[in-house]
């Protein structure tokens, strides 16, 4: 069973064409049109309906779509679009997360720009200036008006400009998954699933029990992703980013009380031993066992995927006995959480690039690869076929399968009825409820602002504050203040090297003057 977790947990990680509506495409060429008109034929496979748009091009084109995506998923969706575009091959090109950047530029330098990118670091992509404004498609676009509201709220993808840069490639809500039969062992009530910061506080407390009856202490909290990060999201509905950003300036007042609180449950004894530690061998009498596997944890922290990829895989569910249930990642106010609430979310983000010859049929491919509705119903279509496998042998529905960020209703319906097969009523409404309740997504800080990545590799992780905290050497009060003057000077250069006019140049007068300041008063 050692084996199994092991690749379960690496796994995670890691017809015909009938037209309809009218005549064919208008054979404009490439890159003419700039706005996305509702105007199309509809291609009809394999019983569902396509959207095949008039305004794309008629000519042989080759689109190449340069990702960190999932394989096969992105290969079954590029057949699909070049059914329903037979004059546009397209070209996927897989690369590992770890070398993707560093290839990346060197198509670039070669001349071998892919036409569509994702990035996983916004100051990556910004300072190369590889990203286009896609604002005339995005902004005449009817499905980006159906998107989660935060989308288009928060300004994703715009970086708090005028232009929009990126859309949504991938969403990985954010999760707290809580195991029931421990509750259950515990004699602990489980929540409401609107319940607030406190609450899971407090349940993280009751459930650890270090003297339990079985000589095998219970924690509150097994974790993946620390508290904080969660905790800056969850203080406000006016908060759009980590460390308490708002669109313009940070504040950390917010961070700094979720970091303590995460820090002194540590040091408190309330959350369980992470893998490979000496504490988890002296508890679990594994090196490298993994606390989600213990049967002994109340409540997880984990990533999205850890419940497809892990907990609900046929092996995992033989072998252990655990009833794994999703919680929207709750809200601090007692009035938040009562309502739909900004929460964090892991998003992958993706954009045309600046030397895409093909602006327009490049914009089509990204939205058939990430939010459009006709793509969603295609990767539904791939995920239901469990003779579709990776390059393990894994079913695409247990690799690292993202929520549809659209909120669109037969999308959904479609996706829990994939998602939920097997499950009984009960879990159906609770996961039902749970989906529901997590679509004002907040991503996390560097996928999403500009100087983000910067602030922490040279000021944030440099000092090593999440180490100093944890350990007891500090307190988080104690960097509020600087933290807040760095943040907003590493923003606020960014901004006006990524947008200014050495850059971008979308900048108004009064905005530049406005980041020069901030720059000038916070340095």
């Amino acid at each position: 069973m050692k084996k199994i977790l092991a690749v379960l947990l690496i796994a995670a990680m890691v017809s015909g064409i009938m037209s309809g509506c009218g005549a064919g495409n208008s054979g404009k060429s490439g890159g003419s049109a700039t706005e996305v008109t509702d105007d199309y034929d509809l291609v009809e496979i394999n019983g569902y309906q396509y959207k095949k748009y008039k305004d794309m091009t008629g000519d042989k084109i080759t689109l190449t779509y340069f990702n960190f995506d999932q394989n096969e998923i992105t290969q079954y969706l590029a057949k699909r679009f070049m059914e329903i575009y037979p004059n546009i091959t397209v070209n996927t090109v897989y690369e590992n997360v770890a070398t993707y950047d560093d290839t990346l530029l060197t198509l670039v330098s070669n001349g071998d720009t892919p036409d569509v990118i994702m990035y996983s670091d916004a100051d990556f992509a910004l300072s190369n200036m590889l990203l286009t404004d896609i604002s005339s498609y995005w902004d005449t676009d009817p499905e980006t008006k159906k998107l989660a509201s935060t989308v288009n709220d928060a300004g994703m993808g715009t970086f708090s400009t005028k232009a929009r840069y990126a859309a949504p490639v991938k969403f990985f809500p954010g999760v707290m998954y809580v195991d029931r039969k421990v509750l259950e062992t515990l004699n602990v009530k489980a929540p409401t699933q609107n319940w607030t910061w406190n609450e899971m506080i407090q349940l993280i407390k009751d459930a650890t029990v270090l003297d339990s009856p079985d000589g095998m202490a219970y924690y509150g909290l097994g974790y993946y992703n620390r508290l904080d990060s969660y905790y800056g999201i969850a203080a406000s509905q006016d908060i759009i980013g980590e460390f308490g950003f708002d669109g313009i300036d940070f504040d950390l007042s917010a961070w700094a009380v979720g970091e303590q609180e995460f820090s002194n449950l540590q040091l408190s004894g309330y959350v369980a031993p992470q893998t490979e530690t000496q504490e988890m061998e002296d508890w679990y009498g594994d090196w490298e066992g993994w606390c989600g596997a213990s049967g002994h944890v109340a409540m997880f922290s984990e990533a999205f995927w850890t419940f497809q990829g892990t907990w609900n895989t046929a092996a995992y569910k033989e072998a252990y006995d655990l009833d794994i249930v999703p919680y929207v990642v709750p809200a601090v106010s007692e009035a938040d959480a009562s309502a739909d609430h900004h929460s964090i979310a892991t998003i992958d983000f993706g954009g045309v690039t600046s030397g895409s010859k093909y602006p327009r049929e490049a914009y089509e491919l990204l939205k058939f690869m990430s939010y459009g509705i006709d793509g969603w119903m295609t990767r539904i279509e791939a995920y239901n076929d469990e003779s579709i496998v990776n390059s393990s042998g894994l079913a695409l529905k247990y690799d690292v399968m993202p929520a549809p960020i659209t909120a669109d209703e037969a999308v959904w319906s479609a996706y829990i009825n994939m998602y939920c097969a097997g499950m009984d009523d009960e879990h159906v409404k609770h996961w039902e409820t749970y989906f529901k309740s997590c679509m004002q997504p907040i991503c996390f800080g560097w996928e999403n602002i500009a100087g983000y990545w910067n602030f922490c590799d040279e000021y944030f992780n440099d000092i090593g504050i999440h180490d100093l905290v944890d350990k007891g050497k500090a307190q988080a009060a104690d960097y509020v203040d600087e933290g807040t003057r760095k943040a907003n000077y590493y923003h606020a250069q960014a901004m006006l090297d990524y947008f200014g006019a050495s850059g971008y140049n979308v900048l108004s007068g009064e905005e530049t003057a406005l980041y020069e300041k901030m720059a000038a008063d916070n340095q």
